[in-house]
């Protein structure tokens, strides 16, 4: 199970959702899965129609590790 830190994320609470290209209707977020080292794979799909579309998102949570930052000893 993630830990609370990953479930509180900022990233992942304010996840910005779009249109549908095909009929302008909402989509919802249908999934989060990790995809390489610091990035995600989100999935919406289409509440009115099956459409779906897949996005590949930074985490913010390791931009830390890119930055220079160091974890507390």
């Amino acid at each position: 199970m993630p830990s609370l830190a990953v479930l509180l994320d900022p990233s992942r609470i304010a996840i910005q959702s779009h249109a549908c290209p095909k009929c302008l209707g909402p989509m919802i977020l249908a999934r989060i899965k990790p995809s390489r080292i610091g990035f995600e794979l989100r999935t919406f799909q289409d509440v009115n129609s099956d459409h779906v579309d897949k996005v590949v998102t930074e985490t913010k949570s390791m931009k830390w590790i890119s930055s220079g930052l160091q974890a507390p000893a």
